[in-house]
């Protein structure tokens, strides 16, 4: 028995002694990245060394590359980088034999390959984006070096996709070894400050914040990108640990509806003040006239239910559950007083509560039945990703001819380091494709990579030739390596901090036999600078991107989205799932949002009346639900039914608003006529009210299809 407790002994004592050293020297969570990192780097480079691999340096890159702040991140990313490479030295091996003799369809045939993956990277999220992209250039690194011998395509591949492995392997191993918290951790602190961030902004919108004030729409916009960031820990989590990946759909459910919480808080806010407002009446009237009240004092008991949720820190996982059942309380006590109300205000501002109650405990019950370690909450079917084909279309397109261009110019020119360009070409083209604003990213991008070309050349022709052995020469670059990683996490330099890693090291060309020759390294230097400066223009002359222009493709995609699912809900056996649908939209908004961050009042309002679609739609699939159990005049039958109509054709959000007012006044008058109480006839006039109230809202959403300057 003691000798198999020996080894649990050890790693206690030595994971001890590593957290004492931690918290000796006080490293952040940053510093602690940079230092691992740079290690990690350090060893995976001497173990190339030690293999005698063909381009040792490259599994130090490997390390940058895969490199994350998260340990689930690094096991997340390594595993699709050795993925794409293993796609990419096929494609590779696959090309060569079939171009190999034609140096103008070899160029064809990649430039289409690279175009392929591009295309696919668009379509993907997280990091099988990255291996997508990454399949592409991989043949660049492995196809182009065998040109000159084309039969050892194979060794290069096989060269190529070791040195991947090991520089992953060492990473995650590194990570493994002095990262002690894990991500899902991270993720559910995370999840837990977004929730109480949610609440925070309901409590202040009910206090009477203005929807416009600048601090209120601020704090909104920070945790849209929070929320958006959890879907990103979750996948990392996932990786990491098995009960995040069995419970992941649920978990992206349960953000789903967070996300739709956040979108339509200033509504919800607004509604508990204007319930307040109402309740002080009542309570005056009824002191004026010297009678009793019923007072359910709601409002009160959802601003209680608010700042516990505002004050949220489980102790316990079992606080979690406690925590979903006091929601699920207040939401059933909220459907009680629905079932008894007299007026319009009343069912108009208490659907809003109930619907704000409902989306937080949809969020807080998936993560409370993991916490539980019971089954996954949200059990529906496969969610689907938003796919943006018509960014795919253009970023596949663009890598295309940006790689066949760049290859005829080294065709024709006849540069021995003309497939250097074209290797610098291709890979920043399809790595950028997929940023917010690529143009930006590939100025940024250009600018670590000539900064890495003065330094590296410092590096190797003034440092280097004066040291001897593996130590000297490492620990020469490591201070180079500690500001420069340190630099990639600050989001202003990150581009321009990864570019220049990435290419210093690789144009250091670390050997077991180092040689220097300046005219070498001179050309090809050159041909990096010119590489990374041609991204920057092709991403600005071939089909450059246009945010704008994106943003009207996305609104008509969420917008035909709204129409076919408020369409699909009139017949119940074609319903879709309502949260599985609201990841898919969520999504769509996130990206419009990245596409808006060129005019930042327009991505704030945009964040407001996107939560007035949502609204909308949940409403209109909850009026169709209700009159399908209620029996009404042909009248009202006909302006209901009309009014649901021209909700699938959103494209005309006046019309829309019109006929939903007219419905919901003929209920209401309806409802005033009636000889015995109809709670039913006021809740869905109260649904086609808040639609009408909504619609300018949405009309300004939408006024995003119509076609804007690129600066507008």
């Amino acid at each position: 028995m003691s000798a198999g407790l020996a080894p649990a002994r050890s790693a206690q004592r030595f994971g001890s002694a590593w957290n004492g050293l931690g918290q000796a020297l006080r490293l952040s969570p940053a510093h602690a990245y940079v230092l691992r990192t740079v290690l990690a780097m350090a060893i995976a480079f001497y173990a190339a060394l030690w293999l005698q691999l063909a381009t040792p340096a490259s599994s130090a890159v490997t390390v940058m590359i895969v490199a994350n702040l998260s340990r689930g991140g690094i096991v997340s990313k390594g595993v699709w980088r050795i993925f794409g490479t293993l796609t990419g030295a096929v494609a590779a091996v696959v090309i060569m034999a079939w171009f190999g003799q034609s140096s103008i369809l070899f160029i064809v045939a990649f430039g289409f390959w690279l175009g392929l993956c591009t295309f696919a990277s668009s379509m993907f999220r997280h990091f099988r984006a990255y291996g997508a992209v990454l399949s592409g250039y991989t043949v660049a690194l492995i196809a182009i070096g065998a040109i000159p011998k084309p039969d050892h395509v194979l060794d290069y591949a096989l060269a190529r996709l070791a040195v991947v492995t090991l520089g992953v392997v060492v990473s995650t191993l590194v990570t493994m070894i002095f990262q002690a918290t894990v991500t899902t951790d991270s993720m559910r602190v995370r999840s837990r400050a977004a929730l109480r961030g949610v609440a925070n902004l309901l409590l202040s919108r009910a206090d009477g914040t203005p929807m416009d004030d600048p601090a209120f729409v601020a704090e909104r916009t920070r945790l849209a990108g929070e929320i958006e960031r959890l879907d990103e820990a979750i996948e990392f989590a996932g990786a990491e640990a098995p009960d995040v990946s069995r419970h992941a759909a649920s978990l992206r459910r349960g953000l789903a509806a967070l996300y739709a919480a956040l979108l339509s808080v200033s509504v919800a806010g607004q509604s508990l003040n204007t319930l307040a407002g109402i309740e002080t009446a009542r309570r005056r009237e009824a002191a004026e006239q010297n009678t009793d009240l019923d007072d359910h004092a709601i409002v009160e008991r959802v601003r209680g239910l608010l700042r516990e949720v505002a004050a949220y820190d489980p102790h316990t996982d079992q606080d979690s559950v406690v925590m979903a059942e006091k929601i699920a309380a207040i939401a059933r006590e909220v459907t009680a007083l629905q079932s008894a109300v007299v007026t319009l205000d009343e069912a108009t501002t208490l659907a809003r509560i109930h619907q704000e109650l409902e989306q937080l405990y949809d969020c807080m019950a998936p993560f409370a039945n993991w916490r539980a370690r019971q089954r996954p909450y949200h059990r529906g079917g496969t969610l689907t990703a938003f796919k943006d084909y018509g960014t795919a279309r253009r970023n596949g397109t663009r890598s295309m001819i940006a790689v066949v261009l760049g290859g005829l110019f080294a065709y024709v020119t006849a540069w021995p380091q003309g497939p250097t360009l074209l290797l610098i070409l291709a890979a920043s083209c399809a790595l950028l494709s997929g940023a917010p604003s690529a143009a930006a990213a590939s100025l940024q991008f250009a600018k670590g990579i000539t900064l890495s070309t003065v330094v590296a050349f410092i590096w190797e022709f003034c440092v280097l030739p004066h040291l001897n052995g593996y130590p000297m020469l490492f620990l020469s670059i490591t201070p180079v390596l500690l500001v420069a990683v340190y630099y990639t996490i600050i989001p202003k330099y990150g581009l321009m901090a990864l570019g220049f890693v990435i290419f210093f090291i690789t144009q250091l060309n670390l050997a077991d036999l180092m040689t220097y020759d300046i005219l070498s390294f001179a050309n090809g230097g050159i041909a990096f600078v010119l590489g990374a400066w041609g991204t920057v223009l092709v991403f600005r002359v071939i089909l450059p991107p246009n945010p704008m222009r994106d943003a009207s493709y996305l609104t008509r995609r969420i917008r035909r989205a709204a129409e076919q699912l408020i369409a699909r809900s009139a017949h119940p056996q074609r319903r879709r799932d309502w949260l599985g649908w609201l990841v898919t939209y969520n999504q769509a908004m996130q990206r419009l949002f990245l596409r808006l961050q060129v005019n930042p009042g327009l991505r704030n309002r945009s964040i407001g009346d996107s939560g007035a679609l949502l609204i909308v739609t949940q409403e209109a699939i909850r009026l169709q639900s209700l009159l399908r159990g209620m029996t009404l005049p042909a009248a009202e039958a006909a302006e209901t039914t009309l009014a649901l109509r021209n909700l699938t054709c959103l494209r005309q959000p006046r019309r829309a608003a019109a006929s939903a007012e007219k419905a919901s006044a003929s209920l209401a008058a309806l409802h005033a006529a009636a000889t015995e109480p109809r709670p039913g006839l006021l809740r869905v006039a109260a649904g086609f009210r808040t639609i009408a109230a909504l619609m300018p809202q949405v009309e300004h959403l939408l006024a995003l299809e119509a076609p804007l300057p690129k600066d507008a």
